[in-house]
């Protein structure tokens, strides 16, 4: 698991006076950064190995101004291709605001396809698949054609 502690600024928040919401995707990208230096430790975008494919956040409880938050960032899933990043945002004390997932593939930018995850990825990978304790789970989606459809 990796730990990011960001510090909420101003500019985060919305006339609401809390952390717009897609701030909590930047939040995540932060909590990321060292998941994309596995693929590259350099950081250079021009070799690059890795591409969003997917995701999804669950809003829990809104965060304000002045706070320090942490994320949190796990391997959920690994495929063939593509892996599952998890995310928590907290603010200490077991409060949970956000859950969060991105799904990642390895992409050759060249060619503009998937490939797949070499066997030292997927290795390191396997290294970083403990979450926090008493994380909430991920809300489930229901296709809109389904029967039961959630309402948050």
């Amino acid at each position: 698991m990796i730990t990011t502690k960001i510090p909420v600024r101003f500019n985060d928040c919305d006339a609401m006076g809390h952390v717009n919401n897609a701030r909590y995707y930047t939040y995540f990208e932060e909590g990321k950064r060292e998941i994309f230096r596995l693929f590259t430790p350099s950081l250079d975008t021009n070799d690059w190995h890795v591409i969003v494919a997917s995701t999804h956040c669950d809003y829990i409880e809104e965060i304000h101004y002045g706070v320090e938050v942490t994320v949190y960032s796990w391997i959920g899933r690994i495929g063939r291709t593509s892996f599952d990043v998890e995310h928590a945002i907290g603010s200490g004390g077991g409060k949970w605001h956000a859950r969060g997932r991105v799904t990642l593939a390895g992409y050759d930018f060249q060619n503009k396809k998937s490939v797949p995850l070499s066997e030292a990825i997927r290795t390191v990978l396997q290294q970083h698949q403990d979450g926090p304790d008493n994380v909430p789970e991920l809300r489930a989606i229901k296709s809109v054609n389904s029967p039961q459809r959630v309402c948050f």
